[in-house]
């Protein structure tokens, strides 16, 4: 003989001698969780939607990627103009100072951020 019970407005058929069965609630078709039962009584367990969670990730890509597109279109060029001068050298208007090509610092001081004593102001 089955008996039903209510959880939550829901019948629930228990059958004999066993315990009740999980029961799926939906909404507009899709499961939003289950009704199962436990020593105390029933308890509410919401599943994952795993459809939202690769559109949230795919649209948080998307604006991602659309930012740093955005980012690179509007940054400014190093080299503002390139011109030829007379006698075939090149000028780059807009452009940092070359670095002195020296002797190699040692590790040390690199990690130590050494400074030559010419340059200590």
């Amino acid at each position: 003989m089955r008996t039903q019970t209510t959880v939550d407005g829901a019948a629930v058929r228990l059958e004999p001698g066993g315990s009740p069965p999980v029961v799926p609630i939906t909404r507009n078709g899709r499961t939003i969780g289950v009704v199962i039962p436990d020593g105390a009584g029933y308890r509410w367990q919401p599943t994952r939607d795993l459809d939202r969670v690769v559109t949230v990730a795919t649209v948080s890509a998307g604006a991602v990627a659309a930012a740093g597109l955005a980012a690179a279109a509007f940054r400014r060029p190093r080299v503002q103009r390139i011109t030829m001068g007379p006698g075939g050298w090149v000028s780059f208007k807009g452009a940092a100072a070359p670095r002195l090509r020296g002797p190699r610092r040692p590790w040390w001081a690199v990690l130590l951020r050494a400074r030559p004593l010419d340059q200590i102001r």
